[in-house]
């Protein structure tokens, strides 16, 4: 059977998930297009023959006549016409358990896999049997995705606190270690005893003594285990009537933890792996390096033979979160090597905290999200009044004057992706205080200011347009009035930027085209109007952040948008590749000389008459200073005027928050956004007259909004 396949309107490959190779709908899941099996007649759908508002999950329970036979041994003890009579009910458990189970719920035809059935049937917690909850079933279908895809090694999953992961991938492991054959699966966290005893005693062992006899392989060792879970022969099996007891085939499986080192699991072969809080591992280990070697332990030549489970919710960067975020940038299924997969090998998933808050669920497992009109009778017995939307930002509200403590509590309880990789304030080079003032200000803006497109020539080298586009390479915030825009000027014949009076560009560029694997910075640039009588000043007006599979498409998009704005640019000149494509153009008069007050004494020397070098320690400590300085007086809340920023590129604010001087070139926003400030502080002597009207900003800001 194929696993993947064509969908017609799409350039990606549809997994299939059905184990019979059934294709019914097609759904969009994270990344991954997702083929569900085939939606059986209605008589086969589970709760069927209950009226519409009665069709939620309901566990079946066992026959109570079964409920008695507590192993294959006094199974097979008990007369043949009781094993005829509840043979078929075995069969069909079984069954669930291979191909999972459509159920009704409030009129809908709701499929789960059969791995979430025995979570949901079979898998007693520590609060009794788990509760359907549609987010898990979201993680439940993607995680099967991710087996089913040869091309995969696992999930990746970054969520919020108490969303209920450990539990699901411990009864995942006592799913799949009770029905394969010869194989190990292993357990890490973020410490040894969190492994031990938080998941392996606490969950997995707990979960096994649940399953039912019919479940439960041989098993060799005590019932109560504290290193590994193991489905051997036993030495001696005797009944306690001296009777020997029912002789099967072991499975020869074992669950078992380790330590938290790099390379735990180094030489063994696996056949799934759970990496728990990932996100929190500390030095010395590195959830990368260990990645590294344990993915090896998954794969026997180029056939991926096991599986991860990695999850967790995020440290701050310093403390494990900046080597999980690596991981996470890898395991985007939109970039792919030649071979499919993706940097990582996994596919990666986030769920907002308030589609998974404990407390906010109705009766059919569905997230209450917004206020609902009235109180409506949540999953746990409880009434709901409010939405957990409005719950989160209540709370964060109560911290708006503790910047650390509202941090934290973002972070652990994250909206975005942005916000789950929120780092300390501690650990930041710049104020993440009024850093993140600025992006909760920005985010309720509405209308956003920010609109996305691309630069294009309506007549090369006379006209260039914006193009409005969802997909576009650049952002904007601020247009200048026409008889501002496309302008011309020339010194001594040589066209020069002839709106520099206003602002000016900085250019993180790169000289390579797409490399093999993908990798390698962006080419970004950043568009600033510096104080002026022309414009809103103080402002960053655009922002860009792509790799295009040419470099010289990235030299194109900036001298187009250096032209329209008529701003000149610094940039870089350890990448000379731009300064030679804007000579070839004939606009090296856009690309401005190193700033006078960087210079010291002996700067000129072995300098290229453009741009700025970016290993001198004189530049890479103004670059910091220069955004530091902007941060404090025009970002979050100003010191002066105790008005909000009109700083709205979210993008950039996220890359300043993380921004590391020792591993400044991962940074490439804000390496152009300091270069186009640094390009700002150079001073000229003179500043034509002015006939600005506010009438004519691309976007004018009033109050809490910006107007067209």
């Amino acid at each position: 059977m194929s696993i993947l396949i064509d969908i017609e309107g799409y350039e990606d490959q549809g997994i299939k998930i059905d184990p019979n190779g059934a294709e019914g709908e097609v759904i969009e899941l994270h990344g991954l297009l997702v083929v569900l099996p085939k939606k059986p007649p209605r008589s086969k759908i589970l709760f069927h023959d209950r009226p519409k508002h009665l069709q939620l999950w309901t566990r079946i329970p066992m026959p109570e006549e079964m409920q008695r036979v507590r192993s294959m041994d006094e199974w097979h003890e008990k007369p043949s016409e009781f094993r005829k009579k509840f043979s078929t009910y075995i069969e069909q458990e079984f069954q669930r358990r291979r191909d999972g189970v459509w159920f009704y719920n409030n009129g809908i035809p709701t499929y789960i896999t059969g791995r979430h059935y025995m979570f949901l049937q079979w898998s007693k917690i520590d609060v009794g049997y788990p509760q359907f909850l549609q987010f898990q079933r979201e993680i439940f279908l993607h995680m099967l995705a991710c087996e089913s895809d040869p091309r995969c090694f696992g999930q990746l999953y970054t969520k919020c606190r108490r969303s209920g992961y450990t539990n699901v991938c411990s009864a995942v492991l006592v799913d799949e270690a009770s029905q394969v054959k010869e194989k190990l699966l292993g357990i890490q966290s973020k410490t040894g005893k969190d492994a031990q005893e938080n998941i392996f005693m606490k969950k997995v062992v707990s979960i096994f003594r649940g399953y039912p006899f019919f479940f439960k392989p041989i098993q060799d060792g005590t019932t109560n285990p504290r290193m590994e879970l193991a489905f051997r022969e036993p030495s001696k099996r005797i009944t306690k009537n001296n009777k020997t007891s029912y002789k099967g085939d072991a499975l020869n499986s074992t669950i078992n933890w380790k330590n938290t080192t790099n390379n735990a699991y180094d030489g063994e072969k696996l056949h799934m792996l759970y990496l728990d809080e990932a996100g929190k591992w500390e030095k010395p280990t590195d959830i990368r390096e260990a990645w590294r070697v344990e993915r090896t332990c998954l794969i026997v030549g180029k056939r991926i033979v096991g599986k991860a489970l990695v999850g967790s919710t995020v440290n701050p960067m310093s403390k494990g979160g900046d080597e999980y975020k690596d991981l996470w940038d890898d395991s985007d299924p939109s970039q792919r090597n030649d071979n499919g997969r993706t940097r990582s090998g996994m596919y990666r998933i986030f769920i907002p905290a308030y589609e998974a808050l404990e407390g906010f669920f109705d009766r059919h497992g569905n997230p209450v999200i917004e206020d609902p009109e009235k109180p409506i009778k949540g999953i746990d017995g409880e009434v709901i009044d409010q939405g957990s939307k409005t719950y989160l930002k209540n709370d964060r509200k109560s911290f708006k004057d503790d910047p650390s403590e509202l941090n934290e509590v973002i972070r652990q309880f994250p909206f975005t992706t942005d916000e789950a990789f929120r780092d300390s304030i501690e650990g930041s080079l710049f104020n993440i205080g009024k850093i993140y003032q600025q992006i909760e200000f920005n985010d309720d803006l509405y209308p956003n200011p920010v609109v996305q497109g691309n630069f294009v020539w309506r007549k090369k080298d006379e006209e260039v347009v914006f193009s409005p586009d969802p997909n576009g390479r650049f952002r904007v915030s601020w247009m200048p009035p026409d008889h501002l825009r496309n302008n011309k000027a020339d010194e001594r014949g040589k066209k020069v930027a002839p709106n520099k009076h206003i602002g000016v560009g900085g250019v993180d560029s790169y000289d390579l085209d797409a490399t093999v694997d993908g990798r390698g910075s962006k080419g970004a640039l950043h568009m600033y109007n510096k104080f002026n009588m022309d414009a809103p000043s103080n402002m960053f007006v655009v922002e860009y952040a792509s790799r295009p599979d040419l470099a010289s498409i990235f030299y194109e998009d900036v001298l187009m948008c250096s032209f329209f704005y008529g701003y000149p640019l610094l940039v870089e000149n350890n990448k000379y590749g731009i300064v030679r494509y804007f000579e070839a153009r004939g606009y090296d008069g856009y690309l401005m000389d190193r700033p006078g007050h960087l210079k010291t004494g002996n700067s000129s020397v072995n300098v290229r008459t453009k741009g700025i070098p970016s290993n001198s320690q004189d530049v890479i400590q103004s670059h910091a200073q220069a955004i530091e300085a902007y941060i404090y007086d025009h970002v979050g809340i100003k010191p002066e005027s105790a008005e909000f920023g009109n700083m709205y590129f979210n993008r950039t604010l996220e890359d300043w928050i993380g921004y590391k001087i020792d591993k400044r070139t991962k940074f490439d926003l804000t390496i152009s956004s300091g270069l186009a400030l640094l390009g700002a502080q150079k001073t000229k002597k003179e500043k034509p007259k002015s006939d600005f009207n506010e009438k004519q900003f691309f976007r004018t800001f009033k109050s809490k909004a910006w107007h067209s």
